[in-house]
């Protein structure tokens, strides 16, 4: 399996001097799912000894949610959505609702990163 990001490319050139969002620690762990995430939308037609740059963008930005998703599934295992103290309210996301957020969030990065590469096309070449 390629990765298709590494974490120096994440620190140099994808975040361009801002703070990390994934540890140096987790950083492969998430790219390996990011870039399986690729696979599936690209069917596999990234060449890995020439990786484009909007490829190694998208799996930074995938790894990235991917991180944060897995984080805020930690922190609301209760299933509340939303909460309103005064008239005290609280409104619940179930677990399948968040999932299709985030494969929706998912397929948002890959359409912004890949559409104008030509690895989206399902076709016969």
């Amino acid at each position: 399996m390629t990765v298709y990001a590494d974490y120096e490319y994440y620190t140099e050139t994808y975040l361009s001097g801002r703070s990390a969002a994934v540890s140096a620690a987790d950083f492969n762990f998430y790219a390996m799912q990011a870039s399986t995430v690729i696979d599936r939308y690209t069917f596999g037609n990234v060449d890995a000894e020439n990786v484009p740059e909007a490829v190694q963008s998208c799996c930074c930005e995938l790894a990235e949610m991917i991180c944060a998703e897995k984080t805020s599934q930690a922190a609301q295992k209760t299933g509340i959505s939303s909460e309103s103290v005064q008239g005290w309210s609280q409104s619940y996301a179930s677990a399948s609702d968040r999932h299709t957020a985030s494969l929706c969030a998912q397929r948002e990065c890959i359409h912004r990163w890949l559409s104008n590469t030509g690895l989206l096309y399902s076709g016969v070449r």
